[in-house]
This record gives C-alpha cells, sequence and structure tokens, in this order.
C-alpha cells in the first residue's frame, strides 16, 4: 500500500489576493481578500467566502465588491460567531481623499452570513458591520500591515492586536472582541515601539492573561497583558552578530507563538544566504529565569529558499483551556519562500513531569513554485478533533470514521491564486491511559550523516594521499601511489634503511637499460640527476668517474678501468664514498646497497691523487 501523500487543489480568482484566514469554528470556510487598490486600474478589491470541504475543488461561496475608491484589503482574521454571524476583520485604508482630511478608518468588521437553509440557491452574504480608526498616525502612507487575533476559547474573551506599516511613528495596537453586544473592538492599550513591527502575535496564556509578542528586525520583544498593557515591552533576545563569517546579523521575518513556553521564528541569513527556523524558549520557566529567551531548536531551510517570506504554525492537539497542559503533541510548521515554495515541517513537543521540550523539528517535504507570483499569505484550518476519554467510555467506538487531514491555504497576489493543501493525519497514543492525538502521516525526513561522512571519507582520501606522497618523496616509505616518479629530482630524498632492505633489495644497475637505470637511481637516491643527463645522449652502460668532479661517462671500450662497486678496493671506495658525499650526490644515511652494480672508473689518476 504506497504510502499517504500530500495532495493539492488550486483556484483563480478575478483579483490579486493579499490575505486568507480559515473560520477557528469551520474548517471548511476559508476567507481571503485583496484587489487592485485605489484607482481606476479596472481590478476590484473584495473580499470571497470559499468552501474547502473538497480535497479536490475550492468552490467560492460568497463575495463582497468593496469601494474602488478605497485601498486593497492588507489584512483579515477571522472572529467568533454573533449568533449566525461570522465577524471577519481587515485591514482596509480609507479614500485618498479622506486620509488627506485626516480620516483613515482602516479597521473594518464585515459579518458573513450562512445561506438561507429555505433557499436551495442561496449562496450567504457578506456585509460591513463597522469601520473605525485606531491608529493615531495620520501619515498618508501609513497602513495597517499586521493583524492577529489570540485563539479563542470558551467563556473568555478574545484579543487581538495590529501593527502600522509605513508609519513615521510605528503603533501597535491590542483590541479586544466585544461580547455578545457589539461588533467594534475595544482599545485595551498602545505600545510605541522604536522600529515598526516586523511581525507579531498574541496568545492567552491563562484566565484573564495574554501575552504579545513582536519583532523588529533585529529584536524579540513581549508584553504581558492583564486588565491593561501598562508595563513596558521586555526586550527578551538580540540577534547577535555573526563572528566566525563576519556577514552581519540575520533578521527575523515572521514569528508566531507555539506555546506559553515556545515561540518560532523565521529568520533570514544576510545577503540573501538562506534562512532559518529558531524555537526558543520564552522566559518564565526554570530553563530561562534571567528573563532572556533561549534558542531551543533550529533548522536551515532548503538551499533554494535565499529569504523566508512567510510563517504559519499549527498545533495537531490545542488545549481546550487557557493555558491548559499540552503533553505530548506535534505542530507542523509552514514556511513561504521568495522563490515561492512552501516547506512543511513537523516539530515534537514532549512534557516530562513539569520539563516540557521541544524536539525533532524535522522538514517533510518542499512544494517548488506554488504560485505564479510571490506568496503573500499562508493559514492553517483548525486540525481535526479527537473525542475526549470523558466524552465516550469507548474511545475507540467514538472516533470518527474516515482518514483525516489537515487543511493548509496559501494566496498568491499577482497571480490571484488560491492553493489548498491537505495533509494527511494518523492516530497516534493509545491503550489508555495514554491520551490519543492525532500527527502528520507522511513521515519526516530526520537530518542523515551520509553527506557528512561522503564528504569527510573524500577529504580523508586527499590528506591520505598527500601524506603518502610526501612520505615516499622522502624515502620513508615503500613506493605506493608512485610519487617518487613524478616528483622533480632535486625533492627526491635517500630511501631511509629502515626502508631500503625491504624495498630497494640487491638490484644490480649495471645490467639495466638506460631507462630502467634513471628509475631506479631515482628510487635509490640523489644519484638520479647525474644517470639522467647521460641517458639523454645514448644508450649503453654507465660509469661513474670523478675527473675533477663527479659525472657521468658512456661505457666503452676507451673507457678503462671501469669496475662495479663490489669490485673496487675498499680504498677506492673509501675515495669514491668522499668524492659523491663532497659532490652531494650520497651520504652515509643512503648506504651502499644504491652504489652496488653502478659502474666506477678512473680518469686521469682522480683516484689516486685524492687517496694521495
Amino acid at each position: 500500500m504506497a504510502p499517504p501523500a500530500i495532495t493539492s487543489t488550486k483556484l483563480t480568482l478575478s483579483y490579486p489576493v493579499q490575505c486568507c484566514d480559515f473560520d477557528p469554528q469551520d474548517a471548511s470556510k476559508l476567507v481571503v481578500g485583496g484587489g487592485g487598490g485605489a484607482g481606476r486600474s479596472g481590478v476590484g478589491n473584495k473580499i470571497s467566502v470559499l468552501d474547502t470541504s473538497s480535497r479536490d475543488e475550492i468552490r467560492v461561496v460568497t463575495e463582497i465588491d468593496l469601494s474602488r475608491d478605497e485601498d486593497s484589503v492588507t489584512t483579515l482574521a477571522v472572529g467568533p460567531q454573533k449568533q449566525r454571524t461570522t465577524l471577519v476583520y481587515a485591514g482596509i485604508n480609507s479614500s485618498a481623499d479622506d486620509i488627506k482630511k485626516g480620516k483613515n478608518e482602516h479597521f473594518r468588521v464585515l459579518g458573513v452570513d450562512p445561506p438561507a437553509k429555505s433557499k436551495a440557491e442561496s449562496t450567504g452574504r457578506i456585509a460591513e458591520l463597522s469601520r473605525t480608526s485606531i491608529f493615531d498616525s495620520k501619515d498618508a502612507d501609513s497602513f495597517q500591515r499586521l493583524l492577529r487575533l489570540a485563539s479563542p476559547y470558551p467563556n473568555s474573551p478574545q484579543l487581538g492586536a495590529i501593527g502600522t506599516g509605513f508609519a513615521k511613528d510605528p503603533e501597535i495596537t491590542v483590541f479586544e472582541v466585544p461580547g455578545n453586544l457589539g461588533v467594534t473592538p475595544q482599545v485595551r492599550g498602545k505600545i510605541e515601539p522604536v522600529k515598526e513591527a516586523m511581525d507579531l502575535d498574541i496568545l492567552q496564556v491563562d484566565e484573564n492573561q495574554w501575552q504579545l509578542a513582536y519583532c523588529d528586525n533585529y529584536e524579540l520583544y513581549l508584553q504581558d497583558i492583564g486588565k491593561s498593557t501598562q508595563e513596558d515591552p521586555s526586550n527578551v533576545f538580540t540577534m547577535p552578530d555573526d563572528i566566525a563569517t563576519g556577514q552581519g546579523r540575520a533578521q527575523f521575518r515572521c514569528l508566531r507563538y507555539l506555546t506559553p513556553q515556545f515561540l518560532m521564528a523565521a529568520s533570514n541569513l544576510p545577503n540573501g544566504r538562506g534562512a532559518v527556523l529558531q524555537g526558543f524558549r520564552l522566559p518564565g520557566s526554570s530553563q530561562a529565569s534571567d528573563g532572556k529567551a533561549r534558542l531551543a531548536a533550529s533548522a536551515k531551510l532548503p538551499k533554494h529558499v535565499g529569504r523566508a517570506t512567510g510563517l504559519a504554525v499549527c498545533n495537531l492537539s490545542p488545549p481546550t483551556t487557557p493555558g491548559g497542559k499540552i503533553g505530548d503533541a506535534q505542530f507542523v510548521i509552514a514556511v513561504a519562500g521568495q522563490d515561492r515554495s512552501i516547506t512543511f515541517y513537523t516539530l515534537e513537543h514532549q512534557s516530562v513531569s513539569t520539563i516540557e521540550l521541544i524536539v525533532n523539528l524535522y522538514p517533510i517535504t518542499t512544494f517548488r513554485e506554488v504560485h505564479p507570483s510571490p506568496i503573500t499569505g499562508l493559514a492553517f484550518a483548525p486540525p481535526p478533533v479527537l473525542p475526549s476519554r470523558r466524552d465516550s467510555t469507548s474511545s475507540e467506538k467514538a472516533l470518527p470514521k474516515g482518514p483525516k487531514h489537515l487543511k493548509f491555504a496559501s494566496v498568491g497576489s499577482i497571480g490571484n491564486t488560491v492553493v489548498l493543501h491537505s495533509i494527511p493525519l494518523r492516530r497516534e497514543g493509545g491503550p489508555a491511559p495514554r491520551p490519543s492525538r492525532y500527527a502528520v502521516a507522511v513521515k519526516s525526513q530526520a537530518p542523515t550523516l551520509t553527506s557528512w561522512l561522503i564528504f569527510s571519507a573524500v577529504g580523508f582520501a586527499i590528506i591520505g594521499a598527500v601524506l603518502q606522497g610526501f612520505l615516499e618523496i622522502k624515502g620513508l616509505t615503500p613506493s605506493v601511489i608512485g610519487a617518487r616518479h613524478v616528483a622533480p629530482a632535486r625533492w627526491v630524498k635517500p630511501l631511509h634503511p629502515a626502508v631500503r632492505p625491504a624495498w630497494h633489495g640487491e638490484e644490480d644497475l649495471a645490467v639495466k637499460e638506460p631507462e630502467e637505470i634513471a628509475t631506479t637511481t631515482g628510487n635509490g637516491g640523489l644519484l638520479t640527476d647525474l644517470v639522467m643527463g647521460q641517458i639523454a645522449k645514448g644508450g649503453g652502460k654507465v660509469v661513474l668517474s670523478p675527473d675533477g668532479e663527479v659525472k657521468i661517462d658512456k661505457h666503452d671500450a676507451e673507457t678503462g678501468g671501469a669496475k662495479a662497486w663490489e669490485d673496487l678496493p675498499a680504498v677506492q671506495k673509501v675515495a669514491w664514498k668522499k668524492a659523491l658525499s663532497k659532490a652531494g650526490k650520497w651520504s652515509e644515511e643512503t648506504g651502499e646497497t644504491v652504489l652496488k652494480g653502478v659502474l666506477f672508473g678512473e680518469i686521469g689518476g682522480a683516484i689516486g691523487n685524492m687517496v694521495a
């Protein structure tokens, strides 16, 4: 049986899509928004509700045409339900004329009504419910660049946060989603960061406690939120300098909470050298009690990803109460790259007593060129939920039937595209008392040592060959790779006495041809450059004669008194050793073995003179 695979389907809309979000109460409902912006480009601004219940098709349920005098939809988040109406929060700048007048109602609330049950052809409708100005900035270029909602919990307030883009005075505003009455958000507090936030996220950590995380290029900040946000944000991490390479610091690009104890960030290395995922342990735990975050897990994105542009995370076993214990759970992480790729990862959260860890940040797979244009939005649908053991005495019988999938959506701007990926899941855990949980059915790829081992083996082979050649040239080891044959003669040293008997033996150079003599004497010592020159002048045997200096003469009938080394008298051997040693062609360490078989002559009584 073939392993399960991640499938995908695509839908092309009539406008550039900038943002997307799933309904937290309905995993089959995806809301997207975008448009051509203000002007007469002919491309309208819209928000669309899509049906993703099928893994093979994305269907448009309903749309709303927005004003063409106003900006396109830049941010979007799906909020709670008010009776049968689902609230959608969006960032849309007012018209240029209104902005010039100092009026920019950038925060919009829309309501999505489901199709009427009495009308078979009804597709539901979207209507704007409110618009308001939350930012203090009146800059004409400023807009609502960031928008995040904390995960909702039953009978608990829900908070969100928005951040400016291109503002002279950056702002982050925390707001509360109103209860049963009203739809306009209520401001809970404002932060004025020194630099504009690159990304932000918000999480409910307890019944009446939230935490906001945001980052600029190099610094990560946390802001605790209770009844107010009066305390200043805490700088919990500063991106360090890369001292090893001197290439500068990596830059934060995106961040998302994993749990109240851990946060995941996507960062870009300088000069487009790649991107990394970084899992941080946040301060407040026993492992990080000095108020600083600690790097707990990391992974480098594939080489083709020069920069990360988007990040989304999903806990397959989310807690049912704020700050509830997570235990063993798996996270799915998606990272978009500048090359329009999406890489999926899994991350394991482990809990042992009071110690919590994140481990095994491993890639699942990478999809290349998912969209024809840059990816502008990522979103995971709520994961399928296993029934609690408290709900049924037999969890096996209570399990939903059929394979389960986690839905993931991405949108591309200029290409007007929406792509839905369906990630197959499998059940883990059990039997009792171990709780059941979902995990990705596609096996992630743990890093292997194969590449490292191959690289190391090649490196050691090269080092070994160089060392062997060096030892051969220096005469410290028998020839294996033939380095003495190709090295310049002036480099070659005599064979060490301990090596010579086993290698050189008792060769008789007098019976060898000239080319063999050159090779043998080259292996035997410093006689090589003496014999090589004479070999080139003609064949025949070789005779060494002093004649004032040690040189080579051709052995013929006119060369008198030529004798092999073995036949020389002891006094002439001593004289020849002195002559060869003085000429730098022989040394005591070389030994006499290399001289055996070579003919030695006496010309002009040189030997007699040396003996005298």
